[in-house]
């Protein structure tokens, strides 16, 4: 050590002397030397929020009985499928809109209209009003009700019918497809509807592997109801999580359906002890037969997914899953003591 501190850290210097010389004799007769460009570097600041690398968001809003989904994009665009009913949905998403220091909305879609998909919607829509778009299914419709007047009225200029097959990006490779409106198919195919709910816009969320299905109140081969779901899962293939057609009701969410979909997860937004028995048993035993893990937001309050594009990842008031616990991992669940939450603060259980 005492021998390169001595003669081999002065050859050292030598050396580096020789080469600063040279270097100012080229600067001198070259002029500067100029970095080569990197045909493939972005430049700074250029796309920077589209190329930022953040997990998707879709919170699906304890409103109580009715419906109200918000979904944030990796690049941060927002979508509102619906605002719920009256009373609970406008003061619900604007306190999450609030929180989460949002200012705009991209787009809003009302996935129907019935008052408990649309009621909080005016309220929203006076604070909100869509940047880019408020998707509905235009106005074919028999519904008189005043809020839907209210809808239409505030909605104005910002409405437009939404189409099979227009795709929503939300940045990053993720996007909302509308696979369905009005009874017409993404494929194609049409049938005729008569009646509200047969006329839902269904929309398919999907971000690299991840896949989220949502179908407001469109019926299945459920209890006297037409299966529209049917063929909708023929298009649609595996999807990770469905968010339950019509609240659980048993007219929705098909044996048929069920197969071809098969969700790993369920969430169903419904209202607790609500008039209509929803979510009905016959739906939640079709879920449970093919292993489906169920969130429900009168049992377990507004429901939260994060995906990096691969890996669900679902957060309540007392719980944070990874979706994809099958098999033995769900029995090893099962045998877990439940932990009471402390006030205000989730608790975790954590996966490997």
């Amino acid at each position: 050590m005492a021998q390169y501190c001595g003669t081999g850290f002065a050859t050292d210097m030598r050396i580096m002397k020789r080469a600063a010389l040279l270097l100012t004799i080229l600067f001198a007769a070259c002029g500067p030397i100029l970095p080569i460009e990197n045909p493939f570097q972005v430049p700074e600041n250029e796309f920077q929020t589209d190329t930022a690398l953040k997990s998707l968001r879709i919170i699906v809003l304890d409103v109580g009985q009715g419906d109200a989904t918000l979904v944030i994009g990796p690049t941060g665009r927002t979508l509102l499928i619906d605002g719920g009913p009256p009373e609970t949905g406008s003061p619900v998403v604007l306190e999450k809109l609030a929180e989460e220091g949002i200012e705009s909305l991209d787009w809003i879609v009302a996935s129907h209209y019935d008052i408990d998909h649309i009621g909080g919607l005016p309220t929203i829509l006076e604070r909100y009003p869509p940047t880019i778009s408020l998707l509905d299914r235009g106005d074919q419709t028999t519904q008189d009700h005043p809020l839907f007047s209210d809808y239409i009225e505030i909605g104005g200029s910002f409405r437009e019918t939404a189409e099979p097959g227009q795709v929503l990006p939300l940045g990053v490779g993720a996007e909302a497809v509308i696979l369905m409106v009005n009874g017409h198919y993404r494929d194609g195919r049409r049938v005729a509807t008569s009646e509200e709910n047969e006329a839902s816009i269904v929309l398919l969320i999907r971000y690299g592997n991840f896949t989220y299905l949502t179908t407001g109140d469109l019926p299945g081969d459920g209890e006297d109801s037409r299966d529209l779901e049917s063929h909708l899962a023929e298009l649609v293939g595996d999807v990770d999580i469905l968010h339950v057609g019509h609240h659980g009701s048993n007219s929705s969410t098909g044996e048929r359906f069920l197969s071809l979909i098969r969700p790993e997860t369920a969430v169903i937004s419904v209202g607790r002890d609500n008039p209509y028995n929803h979510p009905a048993e016959g739906v939640l035993a079709r879920l449970r037969q093919i292993g489906s893990e169920i969130y429900r937001t009168d049992l377990h309050g507004t429901i939260e997914i994060d995906s990096d594009g691969e890996l669900p990842y679902i957060s309540t008031k007392t719980t944070q899953t990874h979706s994809r616990v099958v098999g033995a991992r769900l029995a090893e669940i099962a045998r877990q003591p439940t932990v009471p939450p402390a006030e205000n603060v989730s608790e975790t259980v954590s996966f490997p």
